[in-house]
């Protein structure tokens, strides 16, 4: 299945409609400019950041999504205790069957060592990869805003998110976490004045 067509299902939670909710695809190249982006400025302030790593990591990171789809956190409440183990379980299987299915074992085997230290998040580009995810996940937040969707509906996201990204204690992303705090305090503050 193509990530092109797979949805982030999570938004459709949030009430934005299906013909709005972006894709896998589109998602995941959103991550990869921002953590590449992070990745510059990083090297930029003098402190060694692997970019070919982080840019493996950012496009590989929903890989499993081709074969499971993108299962939603409202999906796994459902399940209990046990959905996030499952989700783990799948997404390990599903990331091993897309892998297995490459001829060449080297670059297989690569892959599932960057899957596996993104999912860590014990290094700088795995925290990097998490942090332009977040910061993905914010921008898209502000989109639907833009488009109409009440601010009310997506602030337990936002929420979410902005908590998720000040543990991973990475300055540019606090930097640019305050940024889009600030652009969506001036979007909605326009909004009101229209209204």
């Amino acid at each position: 299945m193509s990530l092109k067509r797979v949805p982030r299902s999570g938004w459709i939670t949030y009430r934005i409609s299906k013909h709005d909710v972006e894709s896998v695809s589109s998602h995941s190249y959103s991550v990869a400019t921002i953590a590449l982006t992070m990745s510059e400025i990083i090297q930029l302030r003098n402190r060694e950041v692997d970019v070919e790593k982080v840019l493996k990591m950012a496009l590989l990171h929903d890989l499993s999504e081709s074969m499971t789809f993108d299962i939603s956190k409202a999906y796994l409440r459902y399940l209990g205790r046990e959905g996030a183990k499952l989700k783990t379980h799948l997404e390990r299987k599903a990331n091993s069957r897309v892998l297995a299915d490459l001829d060449n074992r080297q670059l297989a085997e690569t892959f599932r060592m960057t899957i596996r230290e993104y999912v860590s998040a014990s290094s700088l580009e795995a925290k990097i990869v998490h942090c332009a995810d977040g910061l993905d996940l914010l921008l898209q937040v502000i989109e639907y805003e833009k488009m109409g969707y009440s601010k009310a509906t997506l602030d337990p996201i936002w929420k979410e998110t902005r908590s998720k990204l000040m543990r991973y204690k990475l300055p540019l992303a606090d930097e640019w976490l305050r940024r889009l705090q600030r652009a969506r305090l001036v979007q909605q503050s326009r909004r009101r004045r229209v209204k």
